[in-house]
């Protein structure tokens, strides 16, 4: 996108002081949202949230400093869209590993501020593109908003004339300073499948990770938090539209193999991600909606 067509975005959808559209890396633009608690960066390529800071503290979401920005290549880090499938598709492994959402440009359809909260929105429709991929029409709705909190919220629409299946998710990489002095608290006591041998456990006590990590939770309570005793931060994730969740680290031999990744960086994130997959894949009928949220609060500790 040029530097005319940014001029135009801004004088649609810009405000002052709240909302800006720049040209970001590979020419994608990103919309900056901003208000008294904090502020984020979203790229309208993959409608994918890039950075948030709340007032008085350091970047909450980690980005890969190897991540590709190439059409067609996902984003490494940030919070990517996974959608209309999470992980690889399972009738083609061939096809884009978590959908295609987070590798199409996404309409900007408006934006909007008040004293306390600042927000966009975004759609993504059926193309000839995506129904080459996946042969329904549909409509996806992103509304992503600050207040004291970063928001988030998909809503998929099946405007086709039979029903279909869906699994998604927000894949957020959370940003710790060592991933030895990190811990989630929340997952007591939930039950888990462990995606990497297949087996299922049940969560004893805080996780720390150690080793590279692909568990899918059944949380008591649709929330939980991430406490980084180096960043002295706590970082509260709260979702609805699924009872599951994902906790995702690639660990050393994995981190080495990917060619967004730097060889260290497992060191620098986690994943925790709340998914419709599993026994929480959803089934629409025509017409019907289904509505996914992720809030992200930071706090000092």
């Amino acid at each position: 996108m040029n530097d005319s067509d940014i001029a135009v975005l801004n004088r649609r959808f810009g405000a002052l002081g709240r909302v800006a559209i720049r040209s970001g890396e590979a020419g994608f633009p990103v919309v900056s949202l901003v208000n008294r608690a904090g502020a984020c960066e979203v790229s309208l390529y993959g409608g994918h949230v890039l950075g948030y800071r709340p007032m008085g503290h350091g970047p909450v979401l980690f980005v890969s400093q190897r991540s590709l920005f190439e059409s067609g290549k996902p984003i490494r880090g940030g919070i990517p869209i996974c959608w209309p499938w999470f992980g690889p598709n399972p009738g083609d492994k061939t096809l884009p590993i978590h959908g295609f959402a987070r590798i199409n440009h996404w309409e900007l359809l408006a934006t909007e501020y008040t004293d306390a909260v600042t927000e966009m929105r975004l759609s993504l429709a059926d193309s000839d593109l995506t129904r080459h991929l996946w042969p329904y029409a549909f409509g996806l709705s992103l509304r992503i908003w600050l207040d004291d909190k970063l928001n988030l919220a998909l809503t998929t629409e099946n405007r086709d004339t039979r029903p279909f299946a869906i699994t998604q998710g927000f894949h957020p990489y959370f940003r710790v300073r060592d991933i030895a002095n990190a811990s989630v608290h929340g997952l007591e006591g939930a039950p888990f499948l462990d995606r990497l041998t297949g087996r299922g456990g049940v969560q004893d006590g805080p996780l720390v990770v150690g080793a590279e990590t692909e568990r899918l939770y059944t949380p008591t309570e649709p929330r939980c938090a991430l406490l980084d005793a180096g960043l002295k931060r706590m970082i509260a994730l709260a979702f609805s539209g699924t009872d599951k969740l994902v906790a995702w680290n690639p660990w050393i031999d994995k981190a080495r193999a990917m060619a967004d990744f730097g060889d260290d960086e497992y060191a620098r994130m986690l994943c925790l991600e709340p998914v419709n997959a599993g026994s929480a894949a959803v089934t629409l009928a025509p017409g019907e909606r289904q509505t996914l949220t992720l809030s992200i609060q930071a706090t000092l500790t």
